[in-house]
């Protein structure tokens, strides 16, 4: 699965701008003063300017396989950086993924993440740049409660989806997709690690690839 463009919406859109474009050194296209759309490597991703309160997300980004700690020496003066007791570190050891990552805030409160996926073959002897954001490969999904093994189902039947073969489907945590992309399936309120903050449901379109079909889905 390949995610060719995302649509968030925000309440923070001049702060957005600012730091993705200085901070993050992505490419940002500022034409339309109600919107902007960032250049993260396949991917883009768009912020709309919201009309609600404040919405926010999680979202990851690839990088090569062998760049996490590179990752987090250039991310360590442009964001500060999530500590995780769980693993002691700053950088998330997920060995069952084969992967691992660390987590910063965007100006807007969207919990982001820089992943690298030892089995996708991608290491590169280039020093670590913004060029190396490969794609965004994860897309947090938040649904209803009481509504969200149907809705779960729904999602995989419509779109043509399997669970993620690195992660067994869990009562309130469901991983779909593959490695270069993958929607993360939570119910309403379940805390986003690695925060203590719930998950709200918020406007999002994804535009993206699956068995070589384009989809779109609205939530």
């Amino acid at each position: 699965m390949q995610i060719n463009r995302v649509i968030l919406q925000t309440s923070m859109l001049k702060e957005l701008i600012a730091f993705y474009s200085t901070e993050m050194e992505l490419p940002v296209d500022t034409t339309n003063e109600n919107e902007t759309i960032i250049k993260i490597g396949r991917t883009e991703l768009v912020f709309k300017q919201a009309s609600t309160a404040d919405p926010f997300y999680h979202l990851a980004i690839n990088i090569p396989a062998n760049k996490i700690e590179e990752a987090k020496a250039w991310l360590s003066g442009r964001a500060e950086l999530m500590w995780m007791d769980e693993y002691k570190s700053d950088i998330a050891d997920f060995a069952s993924w084969h992967a691992k990552s660390v987590y910063f805030f965007d100006p807007a409160g969207n919990i982001m993440e820089l992943i690298a996926r030892f089995d996708l073959g991608n290491k590169t002897d280039e020093p670590f740049s913004s060029d190396q954001f490969l794609s965004v490969s994860e897309v947090g999904l938040v649904l209803e409660k009481d509504e969200f093994d149907t809705a779960v189902s729904n999602l995989m039947k419509g779109y043509r989806l399997s669970y993620f073969d690195k992660q067994p489907p869990f009562h309130h945590f469901r991983a779909v997709g593959d490695d270069e992309g993958l929607f993360i399936v939570v119910p309403e309120n379940r805390n986003w690690f690695p925060t203590a903050i719930p998950s709200g449901i918020f406007p999002i379109e994804v535009q993206f690839q699956n068995d070589g079909k384009e989809y779109i889905l609205k939530a």
